[in-house]
């Protein structure tokens, strides 16, 4: 899962993001043990893609997320990460991983996605999230601005 997210965080990222920036967010929250972690907190769940038994695609859930202090997005869980290959984009892979994570929740769930983000927010749009407010992402130095988005279940 760590080797996905390092080669495909940037792609989630402004282009102008600083690689110095990038490096330093994978160093401290992308690593092998960050992903342990996650798998030992029974408020998170892991859900892995696999094809011919590698791991092509993850994503993560947090059921007891930090609050934005957006009244919509507030109290159900997040889709923090959900990260496909960048060899598999554009098979279909995507789509299997949501659709499998998304048939878990029983109720609405959120996520943040960087608003330059183009490719992803279309994908989560045609999922049926719907923008409902704005927050910043913490890069290293660099601060984003990432859409909210809300799916009723």
């Amino acid at each position: 899962m760590s080797r996905i997210a390092k080669a495909t965080f940037s792609l989630a990222c402004p282009a102008d993001t600083p690689a110095e920036e990038l490096e330093r967010y994978i160093s401290e929250n992308l690593t092998a043990r960050c992903f342990q972690i996650a798998l030992d907190t029974s408020s998170q769940e892991v859900r892995v893609l696999e094809k011919a038994g590698d791991i092509v695609g993850f994503s993560l859930v947090d059921y007891k997320p930090d609050r934005l202090n957006i009244l919509l997005a507030d109290g159900i869980p997040e889709l923090k990460r959900c990260y496909v290959d960048s060899k598999h984009h554009g098979t279909g892979a995507a789509q299997l991983l949501l659709t499998e994570t998304l048939a878990g929740i029983s109720e609405r769930i959120r996520l943040t996605v960087n608003d330059q983000n183009a490719r992803a927010i279309g994908f989560y749009q045609r999922n049926g999230f719907l923008t409902v407010g704005e927050t910043s992402f913490q890069c290293g130095d660099d601060v984003h601005r990432d859409l909210v988005m809300v799916r009723e279940l």
